[in-house]
């Protein structure tokens, strides 16, 4: 059958990928704008900045269309990414090439919900989850959420729940306090910010920005200009042959206005992603290093800045390992600071507790 091989089956091919030999393979040419949305939703675009900014640049959904809300969520949600394959019933992991790995498709799925029970950016600050698509159950590796509670004496209360606990209760790992873990976490970044630490990545992202300075969309585009370009050529030496002028003209015409397009937009994407220098990134971090913790701006800015992941444990093995966006090394806070700093003595909440809402 040929569900069961993985094969195409005539619906529609999604964006990033495209059919050889009946089988799903990624497309070069569109995967990376499949990336891309997932970028820049999770570094906190909103649907109508990614969509302005897909439009803009001539970007085109699967079927050709310009983009909008409703497609680019489909994108986002979209199963396929991460390499699974579905036709009915059939399901198949590893079935088509990932595009997305798990950990991010997984996070865009949070913060999809979570804009969905609370879609006004102005939503009191109070109420923001700062480590959301952040903080991570050290047992399961599931993501762990934001839940609002209120005790007996109706006391609300917030806590981050590991995600496989609260909906199957088959992981050990108990909720923690919400302005604990996010005060400590806080706190143990600024404390890694010493200058030479600042000059180290400073250094390093100055160096990665010259060497990527060429985006993928860039790479498009001066791949798109370079066609242009030779297909004018080729237009101009079939008017040297003879060839039909009034009709070669009105194409080199065409050519040099789809030129001047991709020209602007080649100028609008450098403008996006500009080389940066050493001075410039290490003015950038040093701000941190003076900012009120007590600003809920800053501490958003901060952990959204430095922190890549972090992994909660509890119980004997209490600890938390945060790893920064800068190193594949972690940073380890012992059960022994956990224990001191937790604000009411233990990490889990005071019985009594019961649940109303998932920011």
């Amino acid at each position: 059958m040929t569900a069961q091989k993985c094969e195409f089956t005539g619906s529609g091919v999604p964006l990033g990928y495209k059919i050889m030999d009946k089988k799903f393979v990624i497309d070069d040419e569109t995967a990376p704008i499949v990336k891309r949305i997932f970028e820049m939703y999770l570094s906190g675009k909103t649907m109508a900045e990614i969509i302005r900014y897909l439009n803009e640049n001539s970007m085109k959904t699967s079927r050709w269309n310009p983009y909008n809300k409703n497609s680019i969520r489909l994108i986002l949600t979209n199963n396929r990414y991460i390499g699974i394959y579905k036709y009915a019933d059939i399901e198949v992991h590893g079935g088509v090439p990932r595009i997305i790995d798990d950990i991010t498709f997984e996070q865009a799925q949070i913060l999809l919900e979570k804009n969905k029970k609370a879609p006004a950016r102005a939503k009191a600050v109070e109420e923001n989850y700062l480590l959301t698509t952040k903080l991570f159950c050290g047992y399961c590796e599931c993501a762990m959420t934001g839940v609002c509670g209120t005790s007996s004496t109706g006391k609300i209360h917030q806590y981050y729940y590991c995600v496989t606990q609260r909906k199957r209760g088959d992981c050990k790992k108990k909720p923690i306090q919400k302005a604990y873990i996010e005060d400590l976490i806080v706190n143990e970044v600024l404390a890694v910010l010493t200058d030479e630490y600042i000059d180290t990545i400073a250094q390093r992202i100055a160096d990665l920005s010259a060497s990527e300075g060429n985006t993928d969309t860039v790479t498009r585009l001066k791949r798109l200009l370079k066609e242009n370009e030779e297909a004018t050529s080729n237009l101009i030496k079939a008017i040297e042959t003879g060839k039909a002028a009034d009709i070669i003209t009105a194409q080199i015409e065409k050519r040099q206005s789809e030129k001047a397009d991709l020209e602007t937009q080649l100028a609008k994407e450098k403008m996006i992603s500009p080389i940066l220098t050493f001075d410039e990134v290490k003015f950038f971090f040093e701000k941190f290093k003076k900012g009120d913790t007590n600003d809920i701006v800053f501490r958003s800015a901060l952990i959204d800045t430095f922190v890549n992941k972090i992994y909660l444990y509890d119980g004997e093995d209490a600890r938390i390992e945060i790893y920064c966006n800068s190193s594949e090394q972690s940073i380890n806070v012992p059960i022994s600071k956990l224990e001191k700093s937790s604000p009411m003595g233990h990490l889990a909440p005071p019985t009594g507790i019961e649940p109303i809402s998932n920011p």
